[in-house]
């Protein structure tokens, strides 16, 4: 709230004035009643009157200028909290992203935001001013009469014990609660990204029970919330009244033993209203406040998770895409182990499926400037770990990664990812036109450099049919374009950047046999200008690679080039075999 300090300070002086106003009326009242209606004195009466109403008028004035001060604030709240929490996420690992739900982040970032904006907007400018009523109609009450005020110093009492039992108890129930609607986000956003292997496999009952248990139980949570707040209010409105009852009571007699006045026994009610009616209202507020707390440490837990990645004091850099020579980048493996840590949510490349044990274990290689490596394995062996590590992702557990002679971790990351193209195994579109998702990591390039890198990429022919060309929409998550189409355009966007290091994590399973024969063979002709790094299911692929790494279990089971691994290698022939057939079993004899 620092940033809107001013609007803070004028907001509270413009809550505490009305107040202020509010108070004076029933002294004004009192003066009314026994200054000018007993001793029938019409003077007093309109003087009384004109100042009771330029209270109202000063309170109302005031009350406008809060309103507008709480809107700049809470407004203004939500939106750095919103860009806080959003800068924050893009700058955690994915160490740390991995133990983070989608759902629970959404809400996070939306959710309950929304809820501290809400406090801060009427909850926290509400609660200041039942505040102050209740402490500025004490010491009225004090003023007026000492004795009659005891009774409501023991109402507030035992009104607090119960409030603060309340706080306590609505705090829990409200983690909970968000907990819930995390958990229920979670559960919307999981079955619409993966909506087609629902329907596919006719899972849509299965989906609707697991979705209405979850709602079920957001439900029974927010019950347990308002089944609270209900004990809350008459409880509070029991202990007002007989407030009210017993000073009537005490107040009586002393007015007919002239103790005290009409006027003040008038006044002193007024006050006791005016002090009880906000003790009321209190625990609702501090209900409300009770759910900003939960909220604002669900945002804290966010804001607070420091980035796995540690960033050098120095950290080096790259004067230009490609390293500093402006050209492709050696990669150096130098007995290199790594393992998803626990804390990391147990994530595992299903090498062992263990969570802590290694994944990768002593992977020693390097990769030449310019050069082709293929990396081939079982499902789980390894593959785009490796990789990610490259990119640093992630830290290795063991050993050193090398970029152009610089350990990994030494690199700026975001330096040294500048310096990599690298298309993923999923092909992940943003809605926008297809220029923009090609000029994705070079947002100024010009629409010549554009249409270079999809030609390259084989995309420039479908491109060119879509409507608009390449001013064509994209929808979210590449909806309109077919698993092969979004690979090449991914694949463009990787070129464009003219990167050192190129990595392609099976990103041409969707292409057919021909067009990825075309894309190989433009690869081959950037070799000058990028270390690539090819990860794939087909052993086409990989055959005219300069060096391939056959991965088996997180270790580098056999290395060299094709004609090569054919002789020395059982697991790569059987991987050869069982693609090519009988001519790939002629050819391994020979």
């Amino acid at each position: 709230m620092r940033p809107y300090a001013w609007y803070l300070f004028f907001g509270f002086w413009a809550t505490v004035l009305p107040v202020a106003m509010e108070l004076s009326v029933p002294r004004l009242l009192q003066f009314v009643i026994d200054d000018g209606i007993r001793p029938r004195e019409m003077d007093m009466i309109l003087l009384g009157a004109f100042w009771m109403f330029v209270a109202a008028m000063i309170g109302a004035l005031s009350t406008l200028g809060q309103g507008y001060c709480r809107a700049v604030v809470s407004q203004g709240l939500a939106l750095d909290i919103r860009h806080a929490l959003f800068r924050h996420i893009q700058a955690l690992s994915f160490a740390n992203l991995d133990q983070m739900q989608t759902g629970q982040l959404m809400t996070r970032v939306s959710s309950d935001v929304d809820v501290v904006r809400m406090f801060s907007s009427a909850g926290l400018a509400l609660l200041l001013r039942v505040l102050l009523m209740i402490v500025g109609s004490m010491i009225m009450l004090l003023l007026t009469d000492w004795q009659l005020s005891l009774i409501m110093f023991v109402v507030a009492g035992v009104s607090g014990i119960f409030i603060r039992y309340l706080m306590l108890k609505a705090t829990r129930l409200f983690t909970m609660v968000q907990q819930k609607l995390g958990a229920l986000n979670t559960l919307v956003q999981e079955n619409l990204a993966g909506i087609q292997v629902v329907k596919a496999f006719v899972r849509g009952r299965f989906e609707i029970d697991q979705f209405s248990e979850s709602n079920l139980d957001y439900r029974e949570r927010n019950i347990e919330v308002g089944q609270l707040m209900a004990i809350a209010m008459p409880i509070l409105q029991v202990l007002t009244n007989v407030g009210t009852v017993a000073v009537l009571w005490f107040g009586g007699a002393s007015v007919i033993g002239d103790r005290l006045t009409i006027g003040e026994l008038i006044a002193f009610n007024n006050y006791l209203m005016t002090g009880m009616g906000p003790l009321l209202f209190l625990g609702n507020l501090l209900m409300m406040s009770a759910r900003a707390e939960a909220s604002a440490e669900r945002v804290m837990e966010v804001l607070d998770t420091k980035p796995a990645l540690k960033i050098a004091r120095n950290p080096h850099k790259a004067s230009r895409r490609g390293g500093l020579s402006g050209g492709p980048m050696r990669v150096g493996f130098e007995n290199v182990s790594f393992h998803y840590s626990r804390h990391n949510g147990g994530k595992s490349d299903g090498a062992n499926g263990v969570s802590g044990d290694d994944v990768l274990h002593g992977i020693s290689f390097g990769a030449e400037p310019g050069q082709q490596i293929a990396l081939l394995g079982a499902t789980g062996s390894g593959k785009s770990t490796l990789v990610n590590l490259i990119s640093r992702f992630y830290d290795v557990s063991g050993g050193s990664v090398r970029v152009d002679g610089v350990d990994a971790r030494d690199w700026d990351p975001a330096d040294l990812r500048a310096n990599i193209g690298m298309v993923m195994q999923e092909s992940i579109l943003f809605s926008g036109s297809v220029r923009e998702n090609i000029a994705y990591g070079a947002p100024s390039a010009t629409l010549a450099d554009v249409i270079a890198a999809a030609r390259a990429a084989q995309a420039h022919n479908f491109i060119t049919e879509m409507p608009r060309g390449y001013d064509s929409v994209v929808e979210a998550g590449g909806a309109n374009l077919s698993g092969g189409q979004k690979q090449r355009i991914a694949i463009a966007r990787a070129l464009l950047i003219k990167p050192g290091i190129l990595i392609f994590d099976d990103s041409t399973s969707a292409v057919d046999m021909e067009t990825e024969y075309r894309i190989q063979a433009a690869l081959e002709q950037l070799a000058a200008r990028a270390t690539t790094f090819i990860i794939a299911q087909r052993i086409t692929s990989v055959i005219r690679a300069d060096q391939i790494l056959v991965l088996d279990h997180g270790r580098i089971a056999a290395r060299g080039r094709h004609q090569d691994l054919l002789h020395s290698s059982e697991i790569y022939r059987e991987i050869y075999e069982s693609q090519l057939g009988e001519v790939a079993r002629a050819n391994g004899r020979e």
